[in-house]
C-alpha cells in the first residue's frame, strides 16, 4: 500500500470511491432510482473501507459490480412477483 492512502481520511476516500462508481453507473444508464443507488454505493464502500480496503479504484469497481448484481437480482425478483 502506498503512503498516500494512509493520509486519505475516511470521508474523502468514501466520497471519492462513491463518485467514481456513481459516474460510471450513470453514464452506463444503470441508475433507475438515484436515492437507492446512492445509499447502496455508500453502504458498500463504507463496509469495504471498514474491512481494510483503501484503494479507491478497487472500492469503486467492487461497488459497481455489487450494484449491477443487486440490480439484476432485484429485476428477477420483481418479475417473479408480478407473475
Amino acid at each position: 500500500m502506498s503512503a498516500w492512502f494512509k493520509d486519505e481520511s475516511f470521508p474523502v476516500l468514501l466520497e471519492s470511491a462513491v463518485q467514481i462508481a456513481w459516474d460510471y453507473l450513470r453514464r452506463a444508464g444503470e441508475i433507475d432510482d438515484p436515492v437507492e443507488a446512492h445509499h447502496f454505493l455508500i453502504e458498500k464502500v463504507a463496509f469495504m473501507i471498514s474491512q481494510g480496503q483503501h484503494n479507491r479504484l478497487v472500492l469503486s469497481n467492487r461497488a459497481i459490480s455489487a450494484f449491477q448484481q443487486y440490480k439484476r437480482a432485484r429485476t428477477i425478483e420483481l418479475s417473479l412477483i408480478s407473475r
